[in-house]
């Protein structure tokens, strides 16, 4: 039983999806307006992993993720250029795909760009103010925290913790938990018509707008960077919950940890980046993967090239081995690929399932069987191509 920790409950979890066999995952996708790093990377990487374990075991995923081209900064970028904001966000989409290619990740079923949501977006943020969930203060919409219970579970924070946050700042806000849904207040030279007046769909109703659209009032995963549980997915989740009349629209939220550089975390705006293309046109993607799968996925890691360097080993030592696999597979060798796959049922412990991959290795290199068939699926579910 696959066993995944859900930041809802602060527990590790038995994974039991909607459906039985199809698995629905959402995934917080890039800001189109600069390439994609190794934080970036390590996210759809992990959410690979487990889409590669479930593949194996039968189940289906759908995995769905925003492009997130209304924003700050991919306006920003078109003004420096003199583009428009849709030329910025679909060079970098193209890149984003790229990137994902080189990964060697071919789970992402869809993208969906956030632009061509705006009516829906317009649509529930309409309903929230019909139902009186949602309120309009001097141009700008806001959705009313005031009686929402679970606002704030996924971090942990009580309402006092939450009303001490400074989001949203804006005129005849009620409360300063709210949570702003239309802009018409900032100028970003781009703007939509709205029954609202001209502006903007703010940050954390695109991304429900996206979700309710493609899934419908339910799906398993919600996944992304730590870094988003507050305020994005907290707004995220009382706003689903609303519109889908759902108390449990998301079964799953499950968070990668961050990629630190310089004992910062990697970021443009922090200008310590890596470009992830750099590194697989330098290291290769079975060398990216095989590091980045060396730190359990909920652990941050301190970026630096002689660690990623220092995985070499193993995979050469997988590289040797291939030639050597055969027809069958001995009985010691069935259980550590036991061993293996139990690791990453629990909870993607991918630095544990390495160790048993080392294990088999060396075992095979000093005699023992192991089958083409066995071997090939133990390199499939880590996305290791020989």
């Amino acid at each position: 039983m696959l066993k995944i920790f859900n930041s809802f409950s602060s527990n590790k979890e038995d994974f039991k999806p909607f459906e039985s066999n199809l698995v629905k995952i959402f995934i917080c996708g890039p800001t189109l307006y600069d390439y994609t790093h190794v934080g970036h990377a390590r996210i759809f990487l992990t959410y690979d992993l487990l889409c590669r374990i479930l593949h194996q075991e039968g189940i289906q995923t759908d995995v769905l993720v925003n492009m997130t081209d209304i924003n700050q900064n991919v306006f920003s970028k078109a003004k420096e250029g003199s583009r428009s904001y849709k030329d910025v966000s679909t060079y970098y989409a193209k890149q984003f795909v790229t990137d994902l290619f080189g990964l060697n990740i071919k789970s992402v079923n869809r993208l969906a760009f956030v632009s061509d949501y705006v009516p829906f977006i317009e649509k529930y943020i309409d309903k929230l103010v019909q139902k009186n969930q949602a309120y309009i203060a001097r141009g700008n919409v806001y959705l009313d925290t005031e009686n929402m219970g679970d606002y704030g579970k996924i971090s942990g924070q009580t309402q006092l913790q939450l009303s001490l946050h400074y989001l949203d700042i804006g005129p005849n806000k009620k409360n300063q938990k709210d949570i702003m849904l239309w802009n018409c207040s900032d100028n970003f030279d781009v703007s939509w018509d709205s029954k609202f007046g001209k502006g903007i769909p703010w940050w954390h109703i695109q991304d429900t707008a996206v979700a309710l659209e493609n899934f419908g009032n339910n799906y398993d995963i919600h996944g992304g960077a730590r870094e988003l549980v507050f305020p994005h997915h907290e707004a995220h989740l009382v706003q689903y919950a609303l519109l889908s009349g759902s108390s449990v629209p998301v079964k799953t939220w499950m968070y990668v940890g961050l990629v630190l550089s310089r004992n910062q975390k990697m970021s443009k705006s922090f200008g310590n980046v890596t470009w992830i293309r750099d590194l697989l046109q330098k290291y290769g993607q079975n060398l990216v993967r095989l590091y980045i799968f060396s730190y359990h996925y909920r652990n941050d890691i301190e970026f630096s090239e002689d660690d990623l360097m220092s995985k070499k080993p193993i995979l050469d030592l997988i590289l040797i081995t291939k030639p050597k696999t055969g027809s069958k597979t001995d009985k010691e060798i069935e259980s550590l690929l036991d061993d293996f796959i139990h690791a990453l049922h629990d909870d993607l412990n991918s630095p544990l399932a390495l160790e048993y991959v080392n294990k088999i290795c060396n075992q095979i290199n000093e005699g023992k069987k192991i089958s083409t068939e066995n071997f090939d699926m133990m390199c499939n579910i880590l996305g290791i191509t020989i």
